[in-house]
């Protein structure tokens, strides 16, 4: 070697190793960088963040309105979402049972509702509210409330509805008349007034010692409700005539007991009373309402003076209980 002369050896750098991990089964793994050009083949595409914050603002807007519009939807007059309870009366029988139906049943802004502009009627909702209370005391607590309308009567008031509501209380029941009088305005009812027809006052005979006039109608129709709505026939056989003759009180009773047998809890009522031919007699049609079956039965009946005289018809519910 010559003096002086330096001799140098380039090594060329050695390529490192990939790093490996072990588990605890001695099973080595190996770790590939974060920038290794395998998988920076299979790394996420850059984002465009204005196009993201495009899209962001585009469903906040899109959120915010549906929050506004929806709202406004379940307001809408859709039908389907409103309650039947807040239509406007279909006709005037419709307007006094609402009337009477709500002021019963401790819904008095319904019944409120109702009256006509300006109305005060002379028993307004507290006032009906009132009886029911009175019902409530007496019976325990009010289980249903049941209403019934007659025909609409024009008056020179407006449209006079008589109507009956029945306060029920597990099996027994009790009864208040009522007049409505409705006003229609273009093809809308509203009720004006309501009230309890009075006691009738008897009419005195021009001779002296003779007994009162006798609301017949009155008496027939005391008689049969005391069987099929209060279902007390002690009390109806009081008012049978020492001759009367056909069904009893108490065979009416016993027949509604067969039915009740079947059908299961029942509410008996009748479903109106006219003159037949005669003096003092009846038609009257009894609707027997349980939890499986309703059904209508037509009575004939008949009153002599202040009793009853005679009570037919009814076969089919009559041979039943035979």
């Amino acid at each position: 070697m010559r003096k002086g002369l330096i001799r140098r050896t380039i090594r060329r750098a050695r390529t490192s190793r990939p790093a490996t991990v072990a588990d605890t089964t001695g099973k080595r793994y190996r770790v590939i960088p974060a920038d290794d050009p395998e998988t920076a083949a299979y790394a996420d595409p850059p984002r465009k963040w204005p196009r993201v914050a495009t899209m962001a603002g585009t469903w906040a807007l899109v959120l915010a309105l549906g929050a506004w519009i929806a709202p406004a939807f379940a307001a809408s007059g859709n039908e389907e979402n409103q309650d039947p309870r807040d239509e406007t009366a279909s006709s005037a029988s419709n307007a006094a049972w609402r009337y009477l139906r709500y002021g019963a049943s401790e819904d008095l802004d319904r019944a409120e509702a109702v009256l006509c502009d300006g109305a005060e009627p002379e028993l307004a909702p507290g006032d009906l509210d009132a009886i029911r209370q009175s019902y409530a005391d007496e019976l325990g607590g009010i289980t249903r409330v049941d209403v019934e309308t007659g025909d609409p009567v024009p008056t020179s008031d407006g449209i006079a509805i008589a109507g009956t509501v029945s306060y029920v209380s597990e099996g027994t029941q009790r009864h208040e008349e009522f007049v409505v009088t409705v006003q229609e305005h273009g093809g809308t009812y509203c009720v004006s007034d309501a009230n309890q027809p009075g006691p009738e006052v008897p009419t005195a005979s021009p001779d002296e010692g003779a007994s009162p006039e006798v609301d017949f109608q009155e008496v027939a129709t005391d008689f049969l409700r005391a069987v099929v709505a209060d279902r007390n026939p002690a009390t109806a056989e009081a008012m049978q005539c020492s001759a009367f003759t056909g069904i009893t009180a108490q065979d009416l009773d016993d027949a509604i007991a067969e039915w009740v047998a079947v059908n299961g809890a029942t509410t008996g009522y009748l479903n109106g009373i006219s003159p037949a031919d005669g003096v003092g007699a009846f038609e009257t049609e009894i609707v027997l309402q349980g939890e499986l079956n309703q059904e209508s039965f037509t009575f004939q009946i008949a009153v002599e003076g202040d009793c009853v005289a005679s009570l037919d018809g009814g076969d089919a519910l009559m041979n039943a209980a035979d």
